[in-house]
């Protein structure tokens, strides 16, 4: 029985399901990874940067029937959400409710959401950059990673008029 030779038309056959179960295998892949993604929405209920759109007194949100978060006039948020498209439900203080629908990029783990940019049919979600990313210290020298660790100056004292070093015996 060693030496049986396949029919071509099995081979073929074979072949050909063997491709589709990796096409299957590949499209699976793609379909968990598009909708299982993870982002983290930051709500944000501020002013617009160019003063176009002013912050709501007060709201309350709620992200893909998520429970509904309040927030004041200057305040943020966070809500987890995962997948691409999402819906958020906007409640401003005097009854208004907005409803709006909205897709995320896919590369993206962070991103903003402007509810009075939201409320104002504007472009609201942008890619969230943190205050240390987009703008380094000025003080800090190039090279010098552990800046926080190793102070080159002695502390101050915690207290006004306590010394700053034990004296000495």
């Amino acid at each position: 029985m060693s030496g049986t030779v396949l029919d071509p038309k099995v081979k073929t056959r074979r072949l050909l399901v063997r491709l589709g179960l990796l096409l299957v295998y590949v499209g699976v892949i793609a379909l968990v990874f598009t909708f299982g993604k993870g982002h983290t929405l930051i709500l944000d209920n501020k002013d617009s940067d160019d003063g176009s759109v002013k912050a709501i007194e007060s709201l309350s949100v709620s992200v893909d029937g998520q429970d509904p978060l309040d927030l004041a006039a200057g305040e943020r948020d966070q809500a987890k959400v995962q997948g691409q498209g999402h819906r958020v439900e906007v409640t401003v203080k005097d009854g208004q409710k907005v409803e709006r629908r909205f897709t995320v990029p896919l590369a993206e783990d962070i991103l903003l959401l402007s509810l009075p940019r939201l409320l104002a049919g504007q472009p609201a979600v942008t890619v969230f950059v943190p205050l240390d990313v987009a703008a380094p210290a000025e003080d800090q020298e190039e090279g010098n990673s552990n800046a926080f660790t190793s102070p080159s100056a002695p502390a101050e004292p915690a207290v006004p008029g306590a010394p700053a070093k034990p004296p000495a015996p």
